[in-house]
């Protein structure tokens, strides 16, 4: 594999540029913060799309820009691969959109996770690594930011070894140990379960017998209650036919006092009736004796009169009214005189001209208003005068029509009384053909009772008969229910018994079945622990030691090549911790120089890309590599040595980035990168 093209539109600080990437050894040259790691960054979202922790849709986007693209070019086994991906900002964060990528002209779309498949099938990695490492594989063989590999070599033991696992697909043995271990311990409970399960096998045994000799018992007795049933029912049908013969006659001899209990109901109801109606009479001629001394008044002749003092009423009011009005305009006038004269008095020059008014002039104006004051005072007594004598009238007025209403009210309730009279006279005649009639019917009601006592008379014994007769009844039929209840308590028993006799041999089949699996299960269990975990640990150690083997000679062959001094050497142990020693002496790793630092990352960088290429053997990315400031710290004598490690590099494509200008002489081509005005741009050279 190898880079073509990368183009960049709204990513960081790049606006619109593409970048054309030619094999061999690629230095990506500029200033700190001028923009290379985006290109790296942008490498890397085009393979694999964003990463919350690590690589967030909004760390990429361009500030104040809504979308975003990358589209990433590159060479696989003589493939021709595009892949575009796009960014766009929402209302609360930046998100992945759909994109696409093209194989030798064919175009599939696909979303972020549809696409990040796609793409590391065509790399080669191993899916199930993939699923647990994520990119760890791509971190470790194609692009390692330099302080990423300085942390695994500062992690602790147990992260630096599980990381490594990880890279290496051998977490998978630790994985086996640690289920094989829940899988042992699932099997000892198993075992527990099996052999409480087996504890009451002898009692199950024994209760199954005593069982089938309980049905046994069961059988004979029910062979001697059934009989003495069949006998009991015999019985009980003769007495059932025999009660509802009696039954029918009860149900004459009930129908005779119903009617005769509905004939005395109805007796007592007409007499009850036949004396209220008596009572009514008496009350209605009371009443007719009383309204017949009314003597109403003529009401015509009275509410003429009151219509009559109604309209003087109105009459009289509408001229208060008017007199009040001219009350007030008077009063109006005469208040506006007196106002001229205060303002006369008070002037000396006109508001309008400003000239000084005459004594003579304001004198006539004075003089005029005074009589206008007095004519109002002479009509303004005239008005109260004339009020007076309607106040008077109306009070006349109001006082007659009240006695005349009092009157007109007195004559209508005359009238309603009268009404009320020729009413209660009909009703006293209603009543009485009402009194009439209630005597004729209580006359037939007593015919009616006499007649049916009689029929009741002549079915005296039947009660008693019937009585016997329910008895024998309820007798035979309890005798029947206690022989039929014996029958049904020993079917019941015998029912449970066969239940409880096949459950029990069910049980016991179960039981006898758990016998041969606890057996089982504690062979798998024994195997498991005491051979198959054991077997898993001693294949890693083996696994771990090749790997180690080789790991441990690349470090120490590329530590060699990028530092030459013979008082500093390195190695491995065997936990993979890098042991540096100096004239002998073991130094801790964080008291070495920067470049000592950084020649000891870079050459276990180096010897873990190449023993993961040789573990993980259908990658496809073993040609191409990309070092980010590999050279940190470095002098220039270890600068030049740098040329040694790209020639036993020996890949199609190496991108390094770096802002050492040394550098450029080392590398096939330099792509420069600069940055003006908050802008990223690309200089190929």
């Amino acid at each position: 594999m190898f880079l073509k093209s990368l183009t960049l539109s709204n990513i960081r600080s790049y606006e619109h540029q593409t970048i054309e990437f030619p094999t061999g050894s690629v230095l990506l040259s500029g200033d700190i913060g001028s923009g290379k790691s985006t290109i790296l960054l942008a490498i890397e979202f085009a393979l694999f799309g964003v990463r919350r922790k690590h690589l967030s849709g909004s760390s990429l986007l361009r500030h104040g820009k809504t979308k975003g693209e990358v589209e990433l070019q590159f060479d696989m086994e003589g493939k021709d691969v595009l892949i575009k991906r796009v960014l766009k900002r929402g209302r609360d964060d930046v998100k992945q959109e759909a994109g696409y990528i093209v194989v030798d002209g064919m175009k599939k779309e696909g979303t972020h996770v549809e696409l990040k498949s796609a793409i590391l099938s065509l790399l080669g990695y191993p899916s199930d690594l993939l699923t647990k490492s994520k990119d760890l594989v791509f971190r470790y063989t194609v692009y390692t930011p330099q302080e990423s590999m300085k942390q695994i070599l500062l992690d602790d033991t147990e992260s630096r070894l599980n990381t490594l696992r990880k890279v290496f697909n051998i977490d998978k043995y630790k994985r086996i140990r640690e289920n094989a271990a829940i899988y042992s311990s699932h099997l000892r409970e198993k075992s527990k379960l099996y052999e409480g399960l087996l504890l009451d096998l002898p009692l199950k045994e024994k209760e199954l017998v005593e069982r089938k000799a309980l049905v046994s018992t069961l059988d004979r007795d029910l062979a001697t209650l059934r009989p003495s049933l069949e006998s009991a029912a015999g019985v009980l049908k003769e007495k059932t036919a025999s009660v509802a013969s009696l039954e029918e006659t009860i149900k004459v001899t009930v129908e005779l006092r119903k009617q005769l209990a509905v004939a005395e109901q109805s007796l007592h109801t007409t007499l009850e009736q036949h004396q209220r109606t008596g009572k009514d009479i008496e009350v209605l001629q009371g009443d007719i004796e009383i309204l017949s001394k009314d003597d109403p008044y003529e009401i015509e002749d009275v509410a003429s009169a009151v219509a009559s003092a109604e309209i003087a009423l109105r009459e009289a009011g509408e001229k208060q009214l008017a007199l009040a009005k001219r009350k007030s305009e008077v009063d109006v006038t005469r208040r506006q005189a007196t106002e001229t004269i205060t303002k006369i008095s008070s002037l000396d020059n006109c508001p309008l001209c400003l000239q000084q008014v005459a004594h003579s002039h304001k004198s006539a104006i004075i003089s005029k208003e005074e009589t206008t004051i007095k004519r109002a005072t002479a009509d303004l007594a005239v008005v109260v005068l004339e009020e007076k004598k309607v106040v008077d009238l109306l009070q006349k007025i109001q006082e007659e029509l009240v006695v005349l209403r009092k009157k007109q009210a007195d004559m209508q309730a005359a009238l309603l009384r009268k009404k009320n009279l020729d009413e209660k006279k009909e009703r006293v005649v209603v009543l009485q053909t009402e009194k009439n009639g209630l005597k004729g019917k209580i006359g037939q009601i007593n015919v009616s009772k006499q007649e049916l006592q009689a029929k009741l008379d002549a079915q005296k014994d039947v009660d008693t008969i019937y009585a016997s007769a329910k008895f024998d009844l309820e007798k035979a039929r309890e005798e029947e229910r206690i022989l039929a209840i014996n029958m049904r308590e020993l079917e019941v028993k015998k029912e449970e018994g066969g239940k409880a006799i096949v459950t029990l041999e069910t049980d016991i089949a179960t039981k006898k079945g758990a016998e041969l699996s606890l057996l089982q299960v504690k062979e798998y269990q024994q195997w498991i622990s005491e051979f198959f975990i054991n077997l898993m640990a001693t294949m890693e150690k083996h696994v771990m030691l090749s790997v180690y083997h080789e790991f441990n000679d690349l470090f120490k062959e590329w530590f060699s090549v990028l530092l030459e001094d013979e008082t500093l050497s390195v190695r491995l142990d065997d936990e993979f911790t890098p042991i540096v020693e100096q004239n002998g002496y073991e130094s801790a790793f964080e008291y070495l120089s920067g470049g000592e630092k950084t020649s000891i990352a870079l050459a276990y960088r180096l010897a873990l890309n190449k023993v993961i290429n040789d573990v993980i053997s259908d990658m496809k990315t073993k040609d191409f590599l990309i070092l980010d400031e590999p050279t940190d710290g470095f002098s220039s004598e270890q600068l030049d040595r740098m040329r040694l490690v790209l020639e036993q590099l020996d890949m199609k494509q190496v991108i390094i980035v770096s802002h050492e200008t040394k550098i450029e002489t080392l590398v096939d081509h330099v792509i420069r990168v600069r940055k003006e005005e908050h802008v990223s741009s690309i200089e190929n050279r």
